[in-house]
């Protein structure tokens, strides 16, 4: 019978052990070898004894006592451990969101230079490569701006915010007064890299029109994006008078091309869908192809 007794023992002191710590074995040890002192040792329902039975009960609660240290030191470690790792990630995270918030200055300081520049450029030539270098940098600074605030390891970002940002931008810094730009987007949370890769094909799409598509100053841009099935989708239309893509291009047709590629996604240039004439850029990215 004693030895039944002490299958239930040692489990219920390694438990209490586990879960509450030393103390809690300790006293979860001497209340149990009481009750089998009690009530399986003879005599039962006493607390007589005789000297081998005594000698055992010792020995077993030496046992017990071992185990319950053995149990509850092992309990301390790993909280030891757990907490030394939780102010780990926290320092990485601070350093982290700090490396990013000097990046993403670095980034406006760079670009307000460039514009500064393009502002005493005499050559309009010149001017609009450096506005377009500008526009770049800053659509790299809004990914950073936006990185924190999708989630807690950083390393995704919530394109759909990052868009919205980016067309912010162009609809009160680029286009005419006379050119509306409307976006729709579902929610899209992608990594890092592949968000910033995005924004940047946008940001060209619509500088492009912004540049070539409306030289009367009245018009319409609309950005759309969506997942659709395995892919992410970003549209950007115009109903300008439309462009031609030449075989070579320039400077933002080879970027975007180069990102395109780094996506692992394809990009098409049409006549407008919703009109009769216009441009209409597809960018159609694979998600399983992502991070």
């Amino acid at each position: 019978p004693g030895v039944v007794a002490y299958a239930f023992v040692f489990p219920a002191c390694i438990f209490a052990s586990l879960i509450a710590g030393a103390r809690s074995g300790y006293i979860a040890a001497l209340s149990c070898q009481l009750l089998i002192w009690y009530f399986v040792i003879p005599e039962q329902r006493s607390f007589r004894i005789s000297t081998p039975d005594a000698i055992g009960i010792a020995v077993a609660t030496a046992s017990l006592a071992l185990t319950v240290w053995a149990v509850s030191s092992f309990r301390a470690t790993s909280l030891r451990l757990q907490d030394e790792k939780e102010r780990h990630v926290e320092l990485l995270s601070l350093a982290l969101r700090e490396v990013d918030h000097r990046t993403r200055n670095n980034f406006q300081i760079a670009a307000s230079l460039l514009l500064s520049r393009a502002a005493a450029a005499s050559d309009s030539r010149l001017r609009d490569e450096l506005q377009q270098a500008a526009s770049r940098l800053q659509s790299l600074a809004a990914a950073y701006s936006n990185l924190a605030l999708s989630s807690a390891d950083l390393s995704t970002v919530l394109l759909h915010e990052h868009l919205r940002e980016i067309c912010d931008r162009v609809r009160e810094g680029m286009l005419p007064a006379g050119v509306s730009l409307s976006f729709d987007a579902e929610p899209i949370q992608l990594p890092a890299q592949s968000a910033v890769a995005i924004a940047l094909i946008v940001n060209e799409c619509l500088t492009n029109a912004a540049k070539h598509a409306f030289p009367d100053g009245v018009g319409a841009v609309a950005v759309w994006l969506r997942p659709d099935g395995g892919d992410v989708l970003v549209t950007i239309e115009d109903d300008g008078e439309g462009r031609k893509m030449s075989g070579d291009g320039g400077t933002g047709s080879k970027l975007i091309d180069m990102m395109a590629r780094s996506l692992k996604a394809s990009f098409l240039v049409s006549s407008g869908a919703t009109t009769d004439r216009g441009t209409r850029c597809e960018l159609r990215v694979p998600l399983d192809r992502q991070g």
